[in-house]
């Protein structure tokens, strides 16, 4: 499966899923921002702190360069999210630019976890990181991202060039420097470089400096605050592992098994996960076992659902023919999952998914979610390589959805939730 670089990237894809597909549609003008004047970079607004969609839209705005001509705008306020965002685009007389702020928060013991360049990871070509620990002890990260590929004619690819500019600001989820959870404003500039005569001399309209000076504004912190004092503590987006042991786990998974299958313990010991290597002969493949304990809202809500929107996928916002956007649809349903929910007598829910090798995605990967009358839930999931570090060594799991349904779907596990 493709992965982001370091953890930083999840949590911010996480705080503003909801943008992706309007970022996509802002590039149209839309809202008042359209033929607004920018203010000083950096100066908050006098107005208080931004609710909606078009106050939040109008704060970054009024940070902006007097000069800076706005073309299309999109946005989502505190009165709907407790990650605002903003998105801009601007005419900057090589064509258009755009800009993103992000202002949200995550659950963490320690914010330094993720914070600065470290949080990245190993740094790749075309990536950039310097980071400064300011004086109140939050820490201030200038990031440059540059992705360039000149195509292929005999792989009818299309060649890009683009470039982002980024200002992170992190700090921790309360006052003192040691208190959990953590706080991020994030302003991203982007430009498509493709085209341009002289790539190498383009100077975006605001440098990395400028940047800084957006998302150190005290504005932004306001508007944290309010999202603590309306929404709370930030929510870590996990339900509760439960405190089954591994052993436990991998003992019920060997009962239920199917004969013929050479299984392989797996090393970790952490309650409510379990991993194994099953072999059929063509090679092992990864099991893993998570058992849920019961939350307050999962006898609704449940995690069946959660993956199945797995299967939902943002489309590309551009005009094609009809043929052009069948294949595309067809190729887009052959390399992503498939649910199919089914509810039994008791009420539990069963979610049987599959997810098929795509043309840059070789894993397969099956798995079965069930949750109980009472909230608890469990999810039994194979893939076609030993770990998610090895490349795949078979062409598909060593499980199939069926087995995986029969396997998950046994009181034998329900025992184990009730002890």
């Amino acid at each position: 499966m493709t992965k982001p670089r370091g953890r930083r990237r999840v949590l911010l894809a996480a705080a503003i899923a909801t943008a992706a597909a309007a970022t996509m549609a802002a590039a149209a003008p839309t809202q008042a921002a359209v033929g607004q004047t920018p203010g000083t970079v950096g100066e908050a607004p006098a107005a208080e702190v931004p609710v909606t969609a078009q106050e939040t839209i109008d704060a970054l705005t009024a940070q902006l360069p007097a000069d800076l001509a706005i073309t299309g705008s999109d946005g989502e306020g505190l009165e709907t999210t407790d990650a605002p965002y903003a998105y801009l685009t601007a005419d900057d007389g090589a064509g258009e630019v755009s800009l993103s702020l992000d202002v949200y928060r995550w659950a963490t013991e320690d914010w330094h976890d993720i914070a600065g360049c470290q949080g990245w990871g190993e740094p790749t070509e075309g990536f950039t990181c310097e980071d400064t620990v300011l004086p109140d002890g939050s820490i201030l990260s200038l990031v440059t991202t540059e992705d360039a590929y000149a195509g292929s004619d005999e792989e009818g690819d299309e060649p890009y060039h683009d470039i982002t500019w980024q200002a992170w600001l992190e700090s921790p989820g309360g006052s003192g420097l040691e208190q959990p959870g953590g706080r991020a404003v994030v302003l991203s500039e982007s430009k498509d470089l493709l085209g341009l005569e002289d790539p190498a001399s383009y100077a975006p309209p605001l440098d990395l400096d400028q940047l800084a000076e957006v998302v150190q504004s005290p504005l932004w912190q306001d508007v944290l605050d309010e999202a603590d004092a309306q929404y709370g503590p930030p929510d870590d987006g996990d339900l509760p592992v439960s405190d089954i042991p591994s052993a436990d786990l991998r003992a019920v998974f060997r009962e239920l098994a199917p004969e013929g299958l050479e299984i392989t313990d797996g090393t970790d010991e952490d309650p409510g996960y379990a991993t194994l290597q099953v072999d059929d002969g063509e090679g092992p493949g990864l099991v893993e076992i998570t058992a849920w304990e019961a939350t307050e809202g999962t006898e609704e809500e449940g995690m069946a659902s959660e993956d199945s929107e797995l299967v939902a996928s943002y489309e590309e916002l551009e005009l094609v023919t009809e043929d052009e956007l069948v294949a595309e649809e067809a190729e887009a349903e052959a390399s992503e999952p498939t649910c199919e929910d089914t509810t039994l007598p008791d009420g539990t829910t069963v979610s049987a998914c599959e997810w098929p090798a795509g043309e840059d995605d070789p894993y397969v990967l099956n798995w079965v979610d069930v949750v109980y009358p009472d909230g608890s839930s469990l999810s039994v999931s194979a893939v076609n390589s030993p770990d998610w570090e090895t490349e795949p060594v078979r062409a598909d799991a060593p499980l199939s959805v069926e087995e995986l349904t029969e396997i998950a779907t046994a009181d034998q596990w329900r025992a184990l939730f009730a002890a």
